[in-house]
């Protein structure tokens, strides 16, 4: 089952109007139809009831959607979580030092980029001048 589908599904059961939610979902009304009648086919059950003037919910449609919607949530979770992660790699800055700059330099940069950049994880490594051009 993809996330689509359940994006789809819960657009349709939250509309209960396909053509609503084929404009919601920027997609043409036939295609998202099939792509429900997939979902159910899938499923094994009837998701929503339907005929030319109205659209509702199965008792398992309900059920369905209150687990979609759990389901969306979570893949938003782990997305936000992995960009976290990766946002936070990103936020980090390398510093490579001769010892002298720890008294001499630091005392008075540090505490302006904390103000600005209090996201900013700082790894300090002391190295000597050779150290410092390989790496």
């Amino acid at each position: 089952m993809e996330l689509r589908h359940l994006r789809y599904f819960v657009t349709v059961a939250q509309e209960l109007n396909f053509t609503r939610a084929a404009e919601k979902l920027n997609t043409v009304q036939p295609s998202l139809s099939q792509q429900i009648k997939d979902l159910e086919r899938e499923v094994g059950v009837q998701l929503l009831e339907r005929n030319n003037r109205k659209v509702g919910l199965t008792e398992a449609g309900q059920a369905f959607l209150k687990e979609a919607l759990l389901s969306l949530e979570h893949a938003e979770r782990a997305i936000q979580t992995a960009r976290q992660i990766a946002n936070a790699q990103q936020d980090q800055l390398n510093i490579g030092f001769v010892p002298v700059a720890e008294m001499k330099v630091f005392p008075y940069i540090m505490p302006n980029i904390r103000a600005h950049f209090p996201e900013l994880k700082a790894q300090f490594h002391s190295l000597t001048d050779a150290e410092q051009f390989s790496a």
